[in-house]
């Protein structure tokens, strides 16, 4: 394991109690913008294998389980997996932990669909990562996948003198390039332009078939009037790809 890599675990053991309670006790607010696009994305999962890749505590695989799925769902962190497993009960999961940089322990062809949400920027090798889904995927399986937007997530906003937000200040959108940040705790996030997941992708025999740009509804906003900025400009990116030829070993 990579000493970035170790990093990203050892940080993300320590964040998630603060993770899980944030999800558990109150839905994030961001998470209400991509969410149903992740949802749409996948379509009809029942009896389908899927894969969620990055779990975290298991919100998703719980979701995808409820809607029929068999999930079997991986992530690094033994502290996140441990916290998943402590609230499910759907024999339909099965948890593993499994670091998504290193080869995954799962059959090849054995699955019809990876979900990655929101874990890809949370992970040094990338290319890795994408390789391993190409290899596990069933012919046609697909990979639906989300991100901060690269272009802005890390850009700051310009604002006029009474604190209005104005427009973001991108710059250096082409480096890849590491930066910590604190929501639960201090994490790594791996930025990489968007060019770098879709170029992976496409050289392990993905074809991109939709990508979404997700903003909050106008309820939404009435609700939540600190959301209004991401009607301007796009916080998050969601995809799907279709494996349509295996790759070269």
């Amino acid at each position: 394991m990579s000493g970035d890599a170790a990093r990203a675990l050892r940080y993300w053991d320590r964040a998630a109690g603060a993770y899980a309670a944030r999800r558990r006790d109150a839905c994030l607010s961001t998470a209400s913008i991509y969410a149903p696009v992740v949802e749409a994305l996948l379509g009809d999962v029942r009896d389908k294998r899927v894969l969620d890749a990055g779990c975290g505590d298991g919100r998703d695989a719980r979701k995808l389980a409820t809607a029929g799925a068999w999930v079997t769902a991986v992530d690094g962190s033994t502290r996140m997996i441990a916290l998943a497993r402590r609230e499910t009960s759907e024999a339909r999961i099965e948890y593993c932990v499994a670091d998504l940089t290193n080869p995954l322990p799962l059959r090849s062809r054995s699955f019809d669909v990876v979900l990655a949400n929101m874990v890809l920027m949370d992970i040094p090798r990338v290319d890795v990562a994408i390789a391993e889904f190409a290899r596990i995927l069933a012919a046609g399986g697909v990979l639906v996948f989300s991100l901060p937007h690269p272009c802005f997530f890390c850009a700051d906003w310009v604002h006029d003198r009474q604190g209005a937000r104005l427009h973001k200040a991108v710059a250096d959108y082409l480096t890849a390039k590491v930066a910590q940040l604190d929501f639960w705790g201090p994490t790594l996030h791996f930025h990489r332009p968007l060019s770098s997941y879709l170029d992976e992708m496409s050289g392990n025999g993905f074809v991109l078939d939709a990508v979404k740009e997700p903003m909050p509804t106008e309820d939404a906003v009435i609700q939540h009037p600190d959301l209004a900025h991401h009607r301007r400009i796009p916080s998050f990116i969601v995809g799907r790809a279709r494996l349509l030829r295996f790759p070269t070993p």
